[in-house]
């Protein structure tokens, strides 16, 4: 499975799905989902994504709609 930049960030940090979640006001289960490409973040959730994780919004976009 590839991994999506953003996930990778998460663990770099030595957090989970819980952590992310719980930092952008969201469910796991759509942290899960996202991972998994089963949906995909709404803008909101990826600008919050980038800012949590210290990541370029690019970098999440890329993620998200350019299959990196």
């Amino acid at each position: 499975m590839n991994i999506k930049s953003f996930y990778r960030e998460v663990l770099k940090k030595g957090k989970d799905v819980k952590w992310l979640a719980d930092e952008m006001g969201v469910t796991t289960q759509t942290v899960y989902a996202w991972k998994l490409g089963k949906t995909k973040p709404k803008t909101r959730h990826m600008q919050k994504m980038a800012k949590v994780l210290r990541l370029d919004i690019d970098v999440v976009i890329d993620d998200f709609y350019k299959g990196k």
